[in-house]
């Protein structure tokens, strides 16, 4: 491990941290650091408007999500220090046309996400419905208030967006005052956070970013959403600077007292206290909360024993704010090892340029970039730079992926075993006329299956998806999946090739044709789809 950087050497390590996800169109925003007081790093990258090459700056406001938590659970806190209401009350003393079943749940169930309401955003017409009509907070109640709770309140923890639209309306009930006019009267004014606000879908922000996605090097406006719909639960902008004068006032008991901060930051139970994930690492105790909505990524990550904060709102989607905070904590506190690297010559290089086939439809192409630098372009993954450790072995900086060539005989590398989410598996190279063949004949998914196909033994296999893998497995009649990091879920036959997954009530559709079989699967929840494609088992050797 290196030692703890003077500040002067810090803006230069950090700077190299964050141009590894630029290069790879993994991050565009603005990053703060600051320890013991002192604001140590803080930098604008990238365009807050692609359309007229407007930079981000420093005073670029930013949708923030879920951050937009935390504000409510002091507005809570604050009105509980002012006798108004207590933790334990029953939602229906405060909200009496909610539906009969929420009454009996507690604010501190909201707060704690463990009341069994179950989220509007996990609605299957989320993103493509519902999020695109205004609606006012007893509209958004209403969009889950037929449904029966998931779990009797307190039994377990599931993140619930709709918990917190419900937490907004008792603020409004209990004030007298709009949700946004409270926040702007007891926190922003007070604090100085002049950049901070509601985000209303009407209301021209000043210098306020426009979100966008990035798909294969393909820079495109993110989905239109209501703003109203997010309300207390994400529908806050602000800046760097604000959150961080945010982060300090909250610690120093500025904002709530140092009773209700101790509530507010301590874990309740599944690493959650109110508005805030909280937690340790490294030995070291940390309190966080991300924030992602259309267009926009951040986190806010505060590390008291070290008296450490680090920001990073980002204006793309897929962007990587998690793993650039993580590492610039770590290289704050001497903690950061810069990975061990070779350079290899050109001709070196381009032994390795090809295309790779790891299942049906599961390719990795290797090219050279324009300044001569190896990339991986994996199918559904945006293209990544590749840093060589040792011959024959590469390794991505800004995800977590091992790259490793090996040769069968003399000549190009002719195989490819690749390590990430900490599964390995192997592809063959293959002639790049047949992937541009297979790439040309795509189909849409949903394809062939309408039909319904019970033989549950073809859909036995590993899944590959940028964030995850799914592991599908059959235990005599019960068809069973499990994602990276989750626990196994029986699939329950629905019609066709979609199966149902009993405790989340995912749908998983399989992708099929004739000719290839089964080459991938769809899981659909909370008003997402992500798409992943079937690999070869270990022992494939088709050329």
């Amino acid at each position: 491990m290196c030692a703890t950087p003077r500040a002067e050497n810090y803006a230069v390590a950090a700077q190299e941290i964050v141009s590894a996800f630029l290069h790879d169109d993994l991050f565009t925003g603005v990053v703060l650091v600051a320890k013991e007081g002192k604001i140590i790093f803080r930098q604008a990258f990238g365009f807050a408007n692609r359309q007229w090459a407007i930079p981000n700056t420093p005073e670029t406001r930013f949708r923030i999500g879920s951050i937009t938590k935390q504000f409510t659970a002091a507005a809570i806190l604050r009105l509980t220090e002012r006798g108004k209401l207590g933790v334990h009350d029953r939602l229906g003393q405060h909200l009496p046309d909610a539906p009969d079943s929420w009454h009996n749940v507690t604010i501190h169930q909201l707060l704690t996400h463990t009341s069994g309401i179950p989220s509007y955003t996990d609605l299957p017409d989320f993103l493509t419905r519902i999020s695109l009509e205004e609606r006012t907070p007893k509209e958004i109640m209403e969009l889950t208030s037929g449904q029966a709770l998931e779990f009797p309140p307190g039994d377990r923890f599931r993140y619930s967006n709709t918990g917190y639209i419900l937490l907004g309306s008792v603020v409004e009930a209990i004030s007298g005052q709009g949700y946004p006019d409270f926040l702007e009267n007891e926190f922003f004014q007070p604090l100085g956070m002049v950049d901070s606000g509601y985000d209303h879908t009407w209301k021209i922000v000043e210098r306020r970013a426009d979100g966008y996605t990035c798909i294969g090097g393909k820079w495109r406006h993110a989905r239109f959403i209501a703003m109203s719909l997010p309300y207390a639960a994400g529908g806050l902008y602000s800046t760097a600077d604000d959150l961080y004068r945010w982060s300090q006032a909250l610690m120093k008991g500025d904002v709530i007292g140092p009773a209700a901060l101790q509530h507010m930051l301590r874990d309740h139970g599944q690493g959650y206290g109110y508005g805030w994930f909280v937690g340790s690492a490294d030995g070291r105790h940390f309190v966080r909360h991300g924030g992602g909505i259309n267009g926009f990524l951040s986190t806010l990550d505060l590390h008291p024993d070290d008296d450490l904060t680090v920001i990073a709102l980002a204006n793309l989607q897929a962007s990587g704010v998690s793993k650039i905070t993580e590492r610039l904590a770590h290289a704050s506190l001497g903690l950061y090892q810069t990975p061990h690297e070779i350079t290899l010559d050109a001709s070196k290089l381009d032994e390795y340029v090809g295309v790779f086939r790891l299942g049906q439809r599961c390719f990795m192409e290797i090219s050279l970039d324009k300044s001569g630098m190896l990339c991986a372009h994996l199918t559904g993954l945006q293209r990544l730079t590749l840093t060589c450790s040792e011959p024959d072995a590469f390794f991505s900086r800004t995800r977590g992926i091992e790259i490793a060539f090996s040769r069968e005989a003399e000549g190009k590398d002719s195989v490819v075993t690749l390590r990430e989410h900490d599964v390995s598996f192997a592809g063959r190279r293959i002639d790049e006329a047949v992937y541009r063949e297979v790439d040309e004949r795509q189909p849409e998914n949903g394809e062939d299956n309408s039909a319904d196909s019970t033989e549950l033994s073809q859909y036995v296999g590993r899944y590959r998806h940028p964030l995850m893998h799914f592991e599908v497995t059959l235990c005599g009649e019960q068809l069973s999946v499990q994602a990276t990091g989750q626990q196994k879920s029986n699939a329950v036959f629905e019609s066709g090739r979609c199966f149902v997954l009993d405790d989340t009530q995912a749908k998983i559709t399989f992708e099929h044709t004739d000719r290839d079989g089964v080459w991938g699967l769809t899981l659909r929840h909370a008003g997402t789809q992500l798409h992943a494609f079937r690999l070869f088992d270990a022992n494939f050797h088709e050329a």
